[in-house]
């Protein structure tokens, strides 16, 4: 379903039983792989997909393509003929295909990102709006019984330049958002008291699904980093990626179905395996039991 623009997706469970009835039925009827009109005599298969003739038209140069001729279909159903791939760009965001001479100057990044016209329109360049998201993101984790950070947290947006940068200083490789953490111990007669001060770096233009989708992410980093929580990359950022699942999942776009799809099937042994494993544990526990289970593993200093 479009509105202003975007398209979201909806849960049948918030629709009448007559309407899900319908649905139900409406899902069974062959459809096209572009359109989601029912396909008739005049369709073409690729790979798992059908597709009616007439809806494989070329983005570039906007002709049916041809018999034998190679194409590609983005997640969004955008076509493109292989021999004018070349004069497209793929969205960094959203894997949305369009056409070079078609899209702005400002949506080719200094850093060598690019981004679709959506995710452009729809992107989190301020850092009030990153606030704005950082509010809703905490909304959704205090609900399933996380805590707000005991000490200070910096947002900063920033190039994926700088990104790469700040995250060499500690020995990772980041992909949209970064989280560091810097410890001061105090000693206060014979006691010791620690304090941890936190930046948060989130690439600077992500549209808001994905924006959110990393302040998770991060802000899941800074609640096991205050509670010196170790334990194995692929157990961390796993857990840090079920943060991630609960905020995408209050999401209705079809953007957020799509980076939900992208995490379940991502093959890193650390951020895909990692995330599979945390999620199967946190179906058999539920989330109270999996919060106290990494509160166990804390080893303050």
């Amino acid at each position: 379903m479009k509105i202003r623009g975007r398209e979201y997706h909806f849960s049948i469970d918030r629709f009448s039983l007559a309407d899900r009835e319908y649905i139900k039925q409406w899902a069974l009827t062959p459809r096209c792989g572009v359109c989601s009109g029912t396909l008739g005599t005049r369709s073409k298969k690729a790979g798992k997909a059908s597709y009616h003739v007439h809806c494989l038209k070329c983005m570039v140069c906007k002709r049916m393509v041809g018999s034998g001729e190679g194409f590609l279909i983005d997640p969004w159903g955008g076509v493109v003929s292989t021999k004018h791939l070349s004069e497209t760009r793929t969205c960094g965001s959203c894997s949305r295909k369009f056409v070079r001479r078609e899209a702005k100057p400002e949506q080719f990044y200094a850093d060598g990102r690019v981004s679709c016209g959506p995710c452009f329109s729809n992107k989190i360049n301020k850092l009030e709006r990153l606030k704005e998201v950082e509010v809703r993101v905490w909304n959704d984790l205090l609900e399933v019984g996380f805590e707000k950070p005991r000490n200070k947290v910096v947002l900063e947006l920033v190039d994926q330049n700088t990104l790469i940068r700040e995250a060499s200083t500690i020995q990772v490789a980041p992909s949209h958002a970064l989280t560091v953490s810097k410890y001061k111990m105090v000693s206060k007669g014979n006691q010791t008291e620690v304090s941890v001060d936190h930046r948060i770096l989130i690439l600077n233009g992500l549209p808001y699904e994905k924006c959110k989708l990393a302040l998770a992410h991060e802000h899941v980093h800074v609640w096991l980093n205050e509670r010196f929580i170790d334990a194995s990359p692929p157990v961390i950022e796993g857990f840090c990626n079920l943060a991630s699942l609960t905020v995408l999942q209050k999401e209705k776009s079809k953007l957020s179905s799509i980076l939900l799809e992208n995490m379940n099937n991502s093959t890193s042994p650390v951020y895909g395996a990692g995330y599979r494993k945390m999620r199967q544990r946190l179906a058999q526990v539920g989330w109270p039991a999996l919060l106290a289970e990494l509160k166990r593993k804390s080893s303050p200093p």
